[in-house]
């Protein structure tokens, strides 16, 4: 189990060529198990080709805790099983495309991860 610690919606977080924003988080089921996923918004503004942007996914794992702890900076943590079964993902990656068309799908990044 991982502990996740739940990023504030809507936040714009910088980065050297542009911005993201989590514009949603949510918990979906498939195939008997509930995982939890974001969809955030990327801007790049500031990079010398030109500017772009897209929208993508983020899922830390399955949910084992909902929101039981909150850390230091008084966000809510949940705890999470990463998703590292390459057929679990391939099915949540097909799921998840039918939902949310030409969006990048991600896996568990460690750095969102307590």
């Amino acid at each position: 189990m991982e502990d996740y610690i739940h990023q504030t919606i809507g936040e714009e977080v910088r980065f050297i060529a542009g911005h993201y924003q989590i514009v949603e988080e949510g918990r979906l089921t498939h195939d008997g198990r509930e995982f939890l996923y974001w969809l955030g918004i990327a801007t790049v503004d500031n990079a010398c080709c030109g500017h772009t942007g897209c929208r993508f996914l983020l899922i830390p794992g399955y949910i084992h805790s909902w929101k039981t702890k909150t850390n230091a900076q008084g966000k809510p943590v949940s705890e999470v099983e990463p998703i590292v079964d390459e057929r679990h993902r391939a099915a949540i990656r097909t799921f998840l495309e039918a939902c949310y068309p030409y969006a990048q799908i991600n896996f568990s990044i460690k750095s969102t991860l307590a």
